[in-house]
């Protein structure tokens, strides 16, 4: 027996039905004819110019037309490309290439991976996302959210040639978690602002995970976390017990206070612990002006480089050394970089 997805018309066109499995016929019935512009559009925007309708005539007889080229039919039988030869891909056609590349005679580097040589794979893509995303670049935004998402998936994949868990369950449990987090839109909870929204996730979230104190949610940050952001969300649990300055002026002056300590520390060891709470002070400061610590210092960080980078250029074109002996000429220059490159 085939298999087929059918829709009727009023349901292709809903919002909420986004996702289509390719690999399968897709039947769409009471087509009416004011609706048919619609159902044209969402079949291009999903499938491509390349897939194609197949009509049925009274003798039984069936024609494929272009979707670009087709004309009002109340009942329509969708047919994607070839998998290779698609405009548009779907979730399934994804996992599906992952695990082709992962069959005994697929992609050789693919084979080789594991869940732990791919570990800081993420993490690296999800800088290369923010990255787009300071750049305001919607081309490298598009790309690197993709590759975000790979490395879930990728991870499921192979994980799922060992039974452990699938594609599938990542999904499951995403969607799960989403509807039963947002209380206030799928539960009867009302938000009216954005912090309530956050105060009924927080909630249940704690349910979910049986949170019984403070330590479990400590617990929860992971320590694999980066020192800056594990401080950041240490800081974030702590000050809902009312442990806080009042104001940024109050996380200011203490930033003050740990830095005559750090002035005044005579041994290595004493000098790594105040530069430490020198850090974790400047951390409430900016938790106070809401700014991410990752994405301040990482953005300070390219600056710097496009800027010394600059100077660079001017000292390879007027021929002076990149040494300390110069460093009134690269400081100029330096400065002028910031005026040009910001």
């Amino acid at each position: 027996m085939n298999s087929f997805t059918y829709f009727t018309g009023e349901d292709f066109i809903q919002r909420k039905i986004a996702n289509f499995e390719c690999n399968i016929p897709i039947i769409i019935d009471g087509i009416d004819e004011d609706i048919f512009p619609k159902v044209k559009e969402k079949l291009l925007f999903n499938f491509g110019k390349n897939a194609v309708a197949v009509i049925l005539s009274d003798n039984g007889e069936s024609e494929e037309i272009s979707i670009e080229n087709l004309a009002y039919r109340p009942r329509l039988i969708i047919k994607c490309a070839d998998f290779v030869y698609r405009d548009y891909y779907t979730f399934g056609d994804l996992v599906e290439i992952i695990r082709r590349l992962r069959d005994p005679d697929g992609c050789q580097w693919d084979r080789a991976q594991t869940n732990e040589s791919i570990r800081n794979n993420a993490i690296e893509e999800a800088y290369e996302l923010a990255e787009a995303v300071d750049l305001h670049d919607r081309e490298k935004m598009v790309e690197e959210s993709g590759d975000v998402l790979l490395q879930g998936l990728f991870h499921a994949s192979i994980a799922e040639e060992e039974d452990f868990f699938t594609p599938v369950d990542v999904i499951n449990g995403i969607c799960h978690k989403l509807i039963s987090r947002h209380t206030h839109i799928f539960g009867e909870n009302k938000a009216q602002n954005a912090e309530e929204a956050l105060k009924f996730w927080e909630q249940a979230k704690a349910v979910e995970k049986g949170y019984s104190g403070l330590e479990d949610k400590i617990k929860s940050v992971p320590v694999t976390f980066g020192a800056l952001m594990r401080a950041y969300k240490i800081q974030k649990i702590i000050k809902k017990c009312g442990f806080d300055f009042d104001d940024e002026k109050g996380a200011l002056q203490k930033v003050y206070e740990e830095l005559d300590e750090l002035m005044t520390a005579t041994t290595p060891q004493e000098q790594e612990k105040e530069a430490g709470d020198v850090l974790f002070a400047v951390l409430n400061v900016l938790r106070f002006l809401k700014v991410d610590p990752e994405l301040a210092l990482s953005g300070t960080t390219n600056r710097f480089i496009k800027r010394f980078l600059y100077v660079d250029q001017k000292a390879r074109e007027l021929g002076f050394e990149l040494n300390h002996d110069n460093m009134d000429l690269m400081e100029k220059y330096y400065q002028e970089a910031k005026k040009i490159l910001g």
